[in-house]
């Protein structure tokens, strides 16, 4: 027996959001990191600690950028999953739509011969 499962596509849309927040958010640390590597930013006393710091801080923001390169991939294609389940929906239910405004349609036609 297969099993079941319901999506809301604007729970979907919303997590999203929830991701964007977060890409944001990594974005920020990146740019704190560009003016925490400065050179400028040890000063003259430990004038020698880029040189040690720099490169293992380079890959540490390489790392939080390509994080928020990917969180932001999933939040596009959780977006996409939400687009493609509501458009299911919505060709899933015209049938139906069809056939209730048929019986609509039937209904009005018998209430205006009976008036």
């Amino acid at each position: 027996m297969a099993g079941t499962f319901q999506v809301e596509p604007d729970d979907l849309v919303a997590h999203a959001s929830h991701l964007d927040g977060l890409v944001d958010r990594l974005h920020t640390a990146v740019q704190a990191a560009d003016s925490a590597m400065s050179t400028d930013a040890y000063g003259l006393l430990c004038a020698f600690l880029p040189l040690i710091v720099n490169p293992t801080g380079e890959k540490a923001k390489e790392a939080v950028s390509s994080a928020g390169e990917g969180v932001k991939t999933t939040a596009d294609n959780v977006r996409t999953a939400a687009k493609t389940y509501r458009e299911g929906d919505e060709a899933e239910a015209e049938p139906f739509k069809k056939q209730a405004g048929a019986e609509v349609d039937a209904k009005q036609l018998r209430v205006g011969t009976v008036e």
